[in-house]
């Protein structure tokens, strides 16, 4: 319907089966619309829970996981969007087309015997066939431009991902450094953020073609230099999906009133990705104060305590309270999918599949992959068992630690890797009466 809309007064004959299709296209517009709009509305809230999730399974990400699903809700209220007005003046034509039918001589003046202004404002009215084609324009594109906003969304952050995030990690990850020597690493930190803006250079040069409605293919000059960085960035965006709706729009439409739509598309995504990506999240800022930290060491966060938080869905490791007047002291740790292997390879895990039982060779594994420690000193032969939380439905394990020979005063529970001695897990101080 699309071709339908912007056809030239002189265009070719187009067959038989393709004018029936544009004529039709209505009736799978409205069902893809209907269809598609109902398991969209319940998408944001699926998302929002995969977010939390991914955060409790893998820390490391945490900021990405949120853009993620801050440019998926925003994609996702963008074609929600379009599509509710698309079926909005789909049900007007409808209305129309129906009338048409029943009333085919439209408005009759003679009846209504209007005078004056009144007269001349019914007068204007155009008959139904003008107004249905010209509804059924309105439709189609809204359609077709809903697609192609969504789409464009989405291929902004697959640049993102496939150019930067996904080099970076493997980067980190492959290489002899990690995640946390970014912060302790100058040399290494102003490599990746050289790295970054230079990718983020090129990704905004593809922008201003984009946004100047393709300025640089214009200059003979320029074309040349840009064309290899056109076809990379349109691979790494999936352009080639939505490509033509793009060319379509610009060469039928006015350029600045294109431009201008598509400026403030992406403006009002970039609030809308900024406000997505930071609701419901447990990383969000809560003030702007200067003198305020949430480093470990620092902080004191009460999902470490039972009293005080009764299950945050964001926990590694938690006691019974923050002031523990009893000399035991209940330990529940988190375990995360992440870090199953680890495990595995600390503890030889097929090789002493015929030793033990599955349950308890699984919890003879946890029990060495995790160390406690209280102060200076370190618990052994810790008796583990199985947990769920019944709180957060968290999946761990749980010991009862004999802390009767600590004086009263603050004191810290910490809990480590042993494959991984630089990573401190968690750190809980609470307080003995």
């Amino acid at each position: 319907m699309v071709l339908y809309c912007f056809m030239e007064n002189k265009k070719p004959m187009l067959p038989k089966w393709l004018q029936k299709t544009q004529h039709n296209s209505w009736e799978p517009e409205i069902f893809i619309s209907g269809i598609v709009l109902f398991g969209l509305l319940q998408l944001p809230e699926y998302l929002n829970e995969f977010r939390l999730y991914f955060k409790r399974e893998v820390f490391g990400l945490s900021n990405n996981v949120d853009n993620f699903v801050g440019m998926m809700i925003t994609g996702i209220q963008w074609l929600s969007f379009g599509l509710i007005l698309h079926l909005f003046f789909r049900g007007i034509w409808i209305g129309l087309v129906g009338l048409s039918y029943v009333f085919p001589s439209g408005i009759k003046n003679e009846n209504l015997d209007y005078q004056g202004k009144f007269k001349n404002r019914i007068n204007a009215i155009p008959d139904f066939t003008d107004q249905i084609i010209r509804l059924e324009k309105i439709s189609s594109s809204i359609f077709s431009i809903s697609y192609f906003l969504f789409m464009s969304i989405l291929g902004a952050y697959s640049f993102v991902v496939i150019s930067i995030i996904i080099p970076v990690y493997f980067f980190l990850y492959l290489g002899p450094y990690g995640i946390e020597d970014l912060a302790n690493n100058p040399s290494l930190a102003q490599t990746v953020n050289s790295f970054t803006i230079g990718v983020l250079c090129l990704g905004l040069i593809y922008m201003f073609d984009f946004l100047s409605l393709g300025l640089l293919k214009k200059w003979r000059f320029a074309a040349k230099i840009y064309y290899p960085l056109y076809r990379v960035v349109s691979v790494l965006t999936f352009s080639h999906l939505y490509r033509n709706i793009y060319y379509i729009l610009i060469s039928n439409f006015k350029k600045w009133k294109v431009a201008a739509f598509i400026l403030g598309f992406i403006t009002i995504t970039f609030f809308l990705v900024g406000f997505n990506a930071n609701t419901s999240s447990s990383s969000r800022k809560l003030s702007q104060l200067e003198f305020y930290g949430g480093t470990e060491g620092t902080f004191h966060s009460s999902s470490a305590y039972e009293n005080l938080d009764g299950g945050s869905s964001y926990q590694r490791a938690s006691i019974q309270s923050d002031i523990v007047k009893e000399d035991v002291l209940r330990l529940f740790i988190t375990h995360y999918s992440y870090y199953d292997d680890s495990v595995k390879v600390l503890c030889d895990y097929k090789e002493m599949l015929s030793s033990y039982s599955t349950d308890s060779l699984k919890l003879e594994c946890l029990s060495q992959f995790y160390m406690v420690s209280v102060d200076d000193s370190t618990y052994s032969d810790i008796d583990w068992r199985f947990h769920l939380h019944q709180v957060n439905k968290h999946r761990g394990i749980i010991a009862y630690l004999d802390i009767s020979q600590l004086e009263r005063g603050s004191h810290i529970v910490e809990i480590n890797h042993k494959n991984w001695p630089r990573k401190r897990y968690q750190q809980i101080p609470f307080y003995k009466e």
